[in-house]
């Protein structure tokens, strides 16, 4: 049998590396995510709704390709499959959505098709259509062409039941293991029924006006970009003042290891930030998960930059951390 150790470094050498696949372990250094204990204490019992935010649904960016079997043992004809995830908290049509693989084939889905909060869907290939070793799938939308998800480059030539797949489900970082088909990736990394009360009995509070809204973290794209639930709605949330290393940086495995351990399916505080009320629909924000500053750890720990283009700009510019970082 492979193992997720070797067989994606074997490849790497052969094609190229993956984009997003974790193909190796990050560096172990001692991280500091103290509680916020310093940040006055305030009841959130009237959350602010966000400012020029957009609401995502499963159609505009949320559904994500989650495991692809491309190779399964025997024949691969009628074998084949690609596994969705819907990671939100309410139920997502996909009916408005196909997949286009490499070899030029477009997978439409049944009309009132739907994916269940949090839940899977498993579509049937129906022939031998996935190449084997240069299979790269797009999720797009039906009516505007818009790439809702892309899986990274995929080889698979060792006629298995093993299967490439995000862990845990969602995620930005992909596995070589035995197939889960049907099932979460990950179960123990789902449970995001998460009570309210755990942040507003918790030591943090917002500033300001714009939004201040409770939320659980569903999705974490890289260490500074997030997706959040909250009252059955999703929201894409920057983080604010903070800059995180690009992909070809050698902290970036660290720094995205780090948002997710600390945040995904973890109760967070949405700061929406007054100085930067983003026109694009997304949350520009102060975040904290389960009460611990992300943006400031992330900085105190050496994993991003400080986005000194945005002093001039955020009212966070004002806080203790953003000082001592150089705002």
């Amino acid at each position: 049998m492979p193992t997720t150790s070797i067989l994606p470094l074997a490849l790497s050498i052969i094609f190229g590396p993956f984009v997003g696949m974790n193909t190796s372990e990050p560096v172990e250094q001692e991280l500091t995510t103290g509680t916020m204990g310093d940040i006055q204490i305030d009841s959130l019992d009237n959350e602010i709704p966000f400012v020029n935010a957009t609401e995502l649904d499963g159609i505009s960016g949320l559904i994500l390709i989650n495991e692809v079997e491309l190779n399964p043992q025997g024949s691969d004809f009628t074998a084949e499959w690609v596994e969705l995830y819907n990671p939100s908290e309410v139920e997502a049509y996909v009916d408005g959505l196909f997949i286009n693989t490499s070899m030029s084939m477009t997978i439409e889905f049944t009309e009132n098709q739907t994916i269940a909060a949090g839940e899977t869907l498993v579509v049937p290939i129906g022939n031998s259509s996935l190449s084997n070793v240069a299979e790269i799938l797009t999720l797009l939308n039906s009516s505007s062409k818009e790439v809702v998800d892309s899986a990274p480059f995929l080889v698979d030539t060792m006629d298995s039941s093993y299967t490439w797949q995000r862990v845990p489900d969602g995620n930005e970082d992909w596995e070589f293991l035995e197939e889960s088909e049907g099932y979460l990736n990950d179960p123990s990394a789902q449970d995001t029924n998460i009570a309210a009360s755990e942040i507003a009995n918790s030591t943090v509070s917002c500033l300001g006006s714009a939004g201040c809204v409770e939320s659980v973290a569903i999705r974490i794209v890289d260490g500074d970009t997030i997706y959040v639930s909250a009252d059955g709605a999703v929201y894409k949330v920057q983080l604010a003042l903070v800059k995180t290393p690009d992909t070809d940086d050698d902290r970036f495995l660290n720094t995205t290891m780090f948002t997710r351990t600390l945040c995904l399916g973890s109760p967070v505080l949405v700061d929406q930030d007054d100085g930067q009320l983003a026109d694009d629909g997304d949350v520009i924000a102060s975040v904290y998960c389960s009460s611990i500053g992300l943006n400031e750890a992330l900085l105190d720990n050496n994993l991003a930059s400080l986005d000194t283009d945005q002093c001039d700009l955020s009212e966070f510019a004002l806080s203790e951390w953003a000082q001592e970082h150089g705002c």
